[in-house]
């Protein structure tokens, strides 16, 4: 998947809701946006200064594809911090100069700003967190992190160590309530033209229904 500033307003009009949500995760995670548009980096520290932290949403993960479509859980999504633009753009400029390993070397020096874990589970902590607030008083959050590779993936040589990305986004409205999406396996890239790249291992991420804000 393949996303150019230029073209991001029109697709979001034109696009499907899954694919609009897909770009404009990208968007705020990498910080793509402040790249190509630099105007938006001052509105977007403006508009993520009214969030109030911390936060927690609950809501429920649903399969959407293979062995996992149609199966349910609970999840619960904590944010109790905010990546600044400079962290975002270094990160960024990480990916481009050295690549996705050099951008999981430089996570798991980072510190937690949240969590995401399922009911009754510790979960894991995630280092990137962004807010932007949308036009109806909602916010679009994103959170990222380079995940845990377990032993039975480094034991057996698995493909799926080649996607250490985790990535969930929200669109919440006034009242805290809203959609989103739950990315456990993800490849980052930036091809030569510039382009940011995702590609999730296997199936389509997680969709996030019934969020609803805690506290």
């Amino acid at each position: 998947m393949k996303m150019e500033c230029s073209t991001f307003t029109t697709e979001v009009n034109t696009m499907n809701l899954y694919l609009a949500m897909q770009r404009a995760m990208l968007l705020s995670i990498l910080g793509l946006a402040l790249s190509c548009l630099p105007t938006v980096a001052a509105a977007q520290a403006d508009n993520a200064a009214g969030i109030d932290l911390p936060q927690q949403y609950s809501a429920t993960a649903v399969g959407q594809a293979g062995a996992a479509a149609g199966k349910t859980f609970g999840v619960t999504i904590y944010l109790t911090g905010l990546t600044s633009d400079q962290e975002e753009q270094e990160f960024a400029a990480t990916l481009k100069s050295k690549g996705q390993d050099g951008l999981v070397s430089a996570l798991e020096k980072a510190k937690d700003v949240g969590r995401v874990a399922p009911v009754g589970g510790v979960g894991s902590g995630f280092r990137i967190a962004r807010a932007q607030k949308t036009a109806d008083g909602g916010w679009h959050i994103t959170l990222a992190t380079n995940r845990p590779i377990s032993f039975g993936e480094l034991y057996n040589s698995t493909r799926s160590r080649e996607y250490p990305i985790g990535i969930v986004t929200l669109n919440v409205d006034k009242d805290g309530n809203g959609s989103g999406l739950l990315c456990g396996l993800c490849k980052l890239k930036f091809n030569k033209k510039g382009e940011l790249e995702i590609e999730h291992y296997g199936q389509k991420p997680f969709r996030l229904t019934n969020v609803r804000r805690q506290k």
